[in-house]
C-alpha cells in the first residue's frame, strides 16, 4: 500500500515538475505595435470623476515575452488630459481650467492570470495585470480666449511649502518632468499566428501636483497674461472672488492620470534553443 502511495507521490512530482519546465521553456518572443485610446486626468480640478473631459491617447510598446505567464513591456504614450472648473462643476465659482500634453515613457511588468501564448489557438487569451514605473514630460496650459497660455512661466500661487515632501519640491511647478507609478489590468487575445491584440485600462500616480497648476494656495502677487489687444487676464484668480493664502488646491495629494486602450502588436520570435516553438501549432 504505502509503496503504490510512494509510487504515485513520485509520479505527481515528476508530473509536476515536467509541467513547470514546459511552462519556462516556452520559446522567448518580441512584439512590436502602437497602441490608442482615451486619456483623463483626476487632481484638484476632477478629483472623482474617471474619464471626465476624456481626450486622445496614442503611442507604442515593445513587448518581451519571458514566459506564458510573465511579460516585460516598454511603451511610449502621448496623451493629452484638461479640465475646467465650470464644465465640471466641482469648484465653478474657481473658474480654473488647465490642459497639459503628455509625453510618457514606462517600463511595467505583465502577469498574466492564464497561460498565454501568442499563435497557440489553446493559449490563446488571458486577463492580466501589471505594475511599473516611468518618467513623463508634460506642460500645464491656461486656455485664455483661443489662445494657449504657458503656467509654467507664471507664479500662480503662493510660496512652496517649507514643509512639503521631497518629491513635491523636486518635481514641483518649475519642473518640466514626472515620475509615476502605472498600474492597471487587461485582457489578451491571439488573433493569429503573429498577430495580438490587448484591451486595457491603466492608473499612473504621479509624484507631481501641478500637472494641472492648482496645489497650494492664493499668493500675494497675482499672475496676469496680456494678450495681442492688450487686454489682460488674471491667472491666478480669473473670479477675483479670493485672497492671499486661501486654499487654491489641495497639496495632501498629487495628481493622476489615466488611459484606456487597445494595443495591436506583431510577434518576432528570438533565437532560444529551449523548449518547443508553440507558434507552429
Amino acid at each position: 500500500m504505502y509503496r503504490k502511495i510512494r509510487i504515485l507521490l513520485i509520479m505527481s512530482c515528476l508530473a509536476i515538475f515536467v509541467q513547470a519546465n514546459a511552462q519556462f521553456d516556452d520559446p522567448k518572443t518580441l512584439e512590436i505595435g502602437p497602441h490608442g485610446g482615451a486619456s483623463y486626468y483626476m487632481g484638484d480640478l476632477n478629483p472623482v470623476i474617471p474619464f471626465a473631459m476624456a481626450d486622445l491617447q496614442y503611442g507604442g510598446l515593445v513587448r518581451f515575452n519571458y514566459n506564458n505567464r510573465w511579460t516585460f513591456r516598454f511603451d511610449y504614450s502621448r496623451a493629452k488630459v484638461k479640465a475646467d472648473d465650470t464644465k465640471l462643476n466641482w469648484r465653478p465659482e474657481r473658474g480654473l481650467n488647465f490642459t497639459s500634453t503628455i509625453n510618457d515613457f514606462s517600463l511595467v511588468a505583465e502577469f498574466n492570470f492564464l497561460e498565454y501564448y501568442t499563435g497557440n489557438p489553446k493559449k490563446n487569451v488571458s486577463p492580466y495585470i501589471f505594475g511599473g514605473i516611468s518618467v513623463f514630460q508634460y506642460t500645464a496650459y491656461a486656455t485664455v480666449g483661443d489662445v494657449l497660455v504657458d503656467l509654467s512661466d507664471h507664479a500662480t500661487e503662493g510660496p512652496e511649502d517649507p514643509n512639503a515632501k521631497w518629491y513635491n519640491k523636486m518635481f514641483g511647478k518649475t519642473s518640466p518632468i514626472g515620475v509615476s507609478i502605472p498600474f492597471g489590468f487587461g485582457v489578451k487575445f491571439s488573433l493569429s499566428r503573429h498577430m495580438a491584440a490587448t484591451m486595457e485600462w491603466r492608473m499612473q500616480k504621479t509624484f507631481t501636483d501641478y500637472l494641472d497648476d492648482v496645489a497650494t494656495v492664493y499668493p500675494e502677487e497675482h499672475a496676469w497674461y496680456t494678450d495681442d489687444e492688450g487686454n489682460k487676464y488674471d491667472l491666478t484668480d480669473p473670479t477675483g472672488k479670493y485672497l492671499a493664502g486661501q486654499q487654491r488646491g489641495n497639496a495632501a495629494f498629487n495628481d493622476w492620470f489615466g488611459m484606456a486602450r487597445v494595443s495591436l502588436t506583431w510577434k518576432f520570435n528570438l533565437p532560444d534553443g529551449r523548449g518547443c516553438n508553440l507558434s507552429k501549432f
